[in-house]
């Protein structure tokens, strides 16, 4: 096997720590001896053991050796004593590893480099493959956490194609079709917590899950309700699956319904203003990595106008609502253009999606 062969199966590990590492970034490693993989390991839990420390227990456990092995990892080992796990690299230094290939520099300042410094201070060869590409897509939420404090943002909506969002003569009816539905379902599963206002809630009562094949093995993203006088119904399928709902409200702490919701197993946070960037802040404090905002309309556009979101996601369906529909620019109170932006277009069934990021 070669160095792309080692590398593509430590990231196809990395994977399988999908919305579970909380803040930290998705990582996978390989332990290699005699061109043989003998350890295989990935973070999996926010405050466990990172992939490095899996690989090497994973190795072990198995009756092999580690020292003078190689090994291949996603991103730059930590080196920092401030976290409930110690340094990987003082354990690859420990365990005799003899060379360490990694595929991007870690971008958090309390590593970035100083992990690969220490490792080539104790005499281990190291290097840095490119693999820059696919780690800012596999750690999107995190890189974007590192460099702006705030999640990772997408905004999705599905309109007609005379910018109809809402049908308010048919409550509940779709604008896209099967396909479409389908595809926006996928896109969960990209993400480790799914936005939406109260109005969505009272009117539709979504579950806000993945709801595709791996579902059983697939850690649900969070829901999120912006809801400023806490009108969220307690028997609402968001609480009751119990994905740990997070809620921004105006209401006091001290109110009947503010209690009821904690003691259902929700975290409701009270703030002043639900602003944007006030809510992203709060919600990068609570581990959130990445945000995909559905609406609605009020929604959706406060969050398009603020302009701290990184990806705009617009389906158009095949069909015109005229007066019986709500526009998407309803909320939007002036011009807004958007600009220096790549757009890509693909046909989702009879809908045309547009991506812009």
């Amino acid at each position: 096997m070669s160095k792309i062969d080692f590398m593509r199966i430590a990231f196809q590990l990395a994977k399988k720590g999908l919305n579970k590492t909380g803040s930290n970034p998705m990582v996978g490693a390989v332990v290699v001896k005699n061109n043989k993989i003998i350890g295989r390991g990935f973070h999996a839990e926010f405050g466990g053991p990172h992939a490095e420390v899996n690989a090497i227990k994973d190795a072990e456990d198995k009756g092999f050796s580690v020292a003078n092995s190689k090994m291949f990892v996603t991103l730059e080992p930590c080196c920092y004593f401030k976290k409930k796990t110690p340094p990987c690299t003082q354990l690859i230094v420990k365990k005799g590893i003899k060379e360490v290939i990694i595929g991007m520099k870690d971008p958090n300042t309390k590593v970035n480099g100083k992990g690969i410094g220490f490792l080539k201070k104790h005499r281990i060869k190291t290097q840095i493959v490119d693999y820059r590409a696919q780690n800012e897509k596999l750690n999107k939420g995190f890189i974007n956490l590192i460099r702006n404090r705030i999640p990772y943002v997408t905004l999705k909506i599905c309109l007609t194609m005379d910018g109809k969002i809402y049908n308010l003569k048919k409550n509940g009816e779709s604008i896209g079709d099967l396909f479409q539905l389908e595809h926006a379902n996928l896109l969960r599963k990209e993400y480790n917590s799914v936005l939406v206002g109260i109005n969505t809630i009272i009117n539709d009562d979504p579950q806000l899950t993945y709801r595709g094949k791996e579902k059983i093995f697939f850690e649900q993203p969070r829901p999120i309700v912006l809801d400023s006088h806490l009108r969220i119904p307690l028997k609402s399928k968001i609480i009751n699956l119990k994905n740990s709902p997070i809620i921004f409200t105006k209401t006091s702490s001290s109110s009947r319904k503010f209690k009821a919701l904690t003691q259902a197993g929700c975290k409701v946070v009270t703030m002043s203003a639900l602003e944007p960037q006030r809510i992203l802040r709060k919600l990068s404090s609570l581990n959130i990595q990445s945000v995909l905002i559905e609406g609605g309309g009020k929604v959706f556009s406060n969050f398009l106008k603020s302009k701290l979101w990184n990806e705009l996601i617009v389906y158009y369906s095949p069909k015109f609502l005229g007066k019986d529909g709500l526009s998407v620019s309803h909320y939007l109170d002036n011009e807004f253009l958007i600009d220096n932006k790549e757009i890509k277009i693909k046909k989702i069934g009879k809908c045309f999606m547009l991506k812009i990021s």
